[in-house]
């Protein structure tokens, strides 16, 4: 599966050497970005969800991220920290030349709106609407993964980006108890989890337990789940080991067939519906690990 913030990197130089020669949908945005003069100029024609054929003016420069609204959808809004399916074009402002495209395949993983490692682009979508249609205009500079807009004007990057589904950005389930002797876990505002490990030794085998109820989805293994996370280690000196609330990633696709992920994580995983969340024990190389992962949404391998 295609990750955004990786292709951001390679288009971002693909795009320069051109010139030369990224509830529980989220958290309401305090501003968007708004149109101006660059994201006005776009068109694009065809169909929602397929590649369209997109004109621009010659040497199109853009002062900071701009965003139109090429076809309005009357989905689920985008705010910060919702995971976000999207299929896209990025055309070189000073040619007008399709510089990259992600396929049109339906393979392409989710972008987390507001996460830093998804810069100017991911915070681009933040205020649309799941089937909006997007110009986007872009400084060259900010599509390095984790880049921010400039205010200075510069050549433009054009996006123009199907925004085809959203998840929930944290898990929506009825709280459960997790059972005794179990780490407990406090949520921030934003749904990221704080875990406390007791004193008492881990468990001894993996265990899994149930944090929240949700009412979505089954997860099979042949699914592809969309969670976010976070992993501390249990003992006296406990840390985080990872969170993808905090690492700036956001959301995460995790393939649930045999081999393609940690097993503990996976056994976790496989039977859970969309909405939960599990506190899952995992035993890796000798090391117990307390998991929380948050189940976000489910997409076919």
């Amino acid at each position: 599966m295609r990750t955004i913030p990786a292709l951001l990197v390679t288009i971002g130089l693909a795009a320069s050497l051109t010139a030369c020669a990224s509830s529980g949908a989220g958290t309401t945005p305090s501003s968007c970005n708004a149109p101006g003069a660059a994201s006005e100029s776009v068109t694009a024609s065809g169909a929602f969800g397929k590649e369209p054929k997109v004109s621009i003016p010659a040497g199109l420069t853009t002062k900071g991220t701009q965003v139109s609204v090429l076809k309005q959808g009357d989905g689920r809004t985008v705010g910060d920290g919702t995971p976000v399916l999207i299929e896209y074009t990025l055309v070189d402002g000073s040619t007008g030349k399709v510089a990259q495209t992600s396929g049109y395949s339906g393979t392409t993983a989710p972008i987390t709106a507001g996460s830093s490692n998804a810069g100017a682009l991911g915070k681009a979508l933040e205020c649309a609407k799941v089937g909006d249609r997007l110009a986007v205009a872009l400084p060259q500079s900010a599509l390095s993964s984790g880049a921010t807009s400039t205010k200075k004007t510069e050549d433009a990057v054009i996006a123009v980006i199907d925004v085809k589904r959203a998840f929930d950005s944290r898990a929506t389930g009825t709280p459960q108890l997790a059972g005794d002797h179990m780490p407990a876990v406090v949520l921030a505002t934003d749904g990221a989890p704080g875990i406390t490990v007791p004193s008492s030794a881990a468990p001894s085998s993996d265990e899994t337990h149930l944090l929240r109820k949700g009412h979505g989805e089954v997860l099979t293994d042949k699914d592809t789940a969309v969670i976010k996370y976070t992993a501390v280690t249990w003992g006296d000196d406990s840390t985080v080991a990872g969170s993808s609330w905090t690492d700036g990633t956001g959301a995460q696709t995790v393939p649930l067939a045999k081999g393609q992920v940690q097993e503990g994580v996976r056994s976790a995983l496989v039977g859970r519906k969309v909405g939960d969340q599990v506190l899952a024990i995992v035993h890796q190389q000798g090391v117990a690990y307390a998991y929380v992962i948050d189940v976000l949404g489910s997409m076919k391998s």
